[in-house]
């Protein structure tokens, strides 16, 4: 990601700036502000940053005031790796200028790089305001949108970005995935046409893809999605996590099982895949292969409503029905606006000759079920930030003149 800079002509119009010279004095420091500039550039274009920097030093003790020196010096440091180092200079400069456009983007773009999203929302705000036809401005607002979760505030620039440079394939990929995430699916799906044109025979599109169908509900179309990217890469953790989801929703319990296996084979510890799998031996009747996962799951995870719920039920199947209660109650105390577990609950007393608190459970679950409103489960809230196909761009946006592409 290359800082804006455009310093040809820039110190023409800030020389001889000093306060208080005489006309004969600024027109001779223009010729020596004009002179260190052109030797800086020279210096810096041979890769002699040290001596780049020291001349543009130069021009600050003849102007304190010039912008461009400041800008200079900011972008010489970033390029350095001392991001801190050149944020000093562009605030140093904008304090003299806010409004100066080079100046703002400079300073979102050294915030970027240290992936300080927060800050460099603002200064990258003001560039699009004050351009709002500079590409790379507004895919870098939209980036740093993303990368704090704001995903409907990333959504303008973006969509700025790809009517500016239709043909970058980074920016399509980034706004697709906030439809995505902001419930816009029909909207997603509508991009995916020009996104297959920039980038064809991408995983990454078809992982986008079965996303948006199966926030549709057309499971079985996301499915041939996952399908198509598991082809690809058979050896991603989240595509076959997301092939063991689809087939969790369409009830194809041994199929599931095995997807969800193999996510756990290539990422152990992927908490949403233990959860899922846990779930699905306990839908197929198969407690015993549940039990151990979601003890282990309570252990690293204790306040988790849903892996307590499982817990209980897979107790209760096998039998253990005074150890399922306490995971009941426990569920209750996590989850006191579900209905389930009081159901469940009722019907575990019974098996206990319970009656009296079984018909108590009984009662509190339809007065819950009768306000109760269920969730839709999705991939990208199941999945949660693994799940993010956009993760391979580690939210850093190269220079305009680079593709944004994602890799896996």
């Amino acid at each position: 990601m290359a800082p804006h800079k455009n310093l040809t002509g820039t110190f023409l119009i800030f020389v001889g700036l000093s306060i208080g010279a005489s006309p004969a004095l600024a027109q001779e420091n223009g010729k020596t502000i004009l002179a260190l500039a052109a030797q800086a550039q020279s210096l810096e274009a041979q890769g002699q940053f040290e001596a780049a920097a020291a001349e543009y030093q130069k021009i600050l003790k003849i102007d304190p005031r010039s912008v461009p020196a400041l800008n200079a010096l900011g972008a010489l440091s970033v390029r350095q790796g001392k991001s801190e180092e050149g944020i000093a200079y562009y605030q140093q400069a904008l304090k003299l200028n806010p409004q100066e456009f080079g100046t703002n983007l400079n300073l979102g773009i050294a915030y970027v790089k240290l992936q300080d999203y927060k800050d460099a929302t603002p200064p990258l705000e003001n560039a699009t305001q004050i351009d709002p036809s500079h590409f790379q401005a507004q895919e870098l607002l939209g980036v740093a949108w993303v990368a704090q979760n704001e995903y409907s505030r990333a959504i303008p620039p973006l969509e700025k970005a790809i009517t500016l440079v239709p043909q970058d394939a980074g920016s399509s990929y980034l706004l697709i995935h906030c439809y995505i995430e902001t419930r816009q699916f029909e909207k997603a799906l509508s991009g995916f046409e020009h996104l297959e044109a920039l980038d064809p025979d991408s995983s990454w599109v078809h992982i986008l893809k079965g996303q948006a169908y199966d926030g549709t509900g057309s499971y079985t179309q996301a499915l041939d999605e996952f399908e198509a990217a598991r082809k690809q890469l058979p050896d991603d953790a989240i595509v076959r996590f997301s092939l063991g989801f689809m087939h969790w929703k369409l009830h194809h319990y041994d199929q599931a099982a095995s997807e969800l296996q193999e996510a756990l084979r290539l990422e152990p510890h992927f908490s949403q895949g233990k959860y899922y799998l846990a779930d699905t031996y306990v839908l197929n009747q198969k407690p015993e292969l549940a039990l151990p996962i979601l003890q282990e799951l309570v252990r690293e995870a204790p306040k988790e409503y849903r892996v307590r719920v499982d817990l209980a039920k897979a107790l209760d199947e096998l039998g253990c029905y005074v150890e399922a209660v306490p995971q009941f109650q426990e569920a209750i105390r996590l989850g006191p606006t579900h209905a389930e577990p009081h159901y469940l609950l009722a019907r575990t007393y019974q098996k206990l000759k319970r009656p009296d608190d079984s018909r108590r459970e009984l009662e509190l679950s339809q007065r819950l079920q009768a306000t109760q409103r269920e969730e839709v489960e999705s991939l990208v809230g199941a999945s949660g930030a693994r799940g993010d196909p956009a993760r391979g761009m580690g939210f850093v946006s190269p220079s305009s003149e680079g593709s944004s592409r994602p890799q896996p």
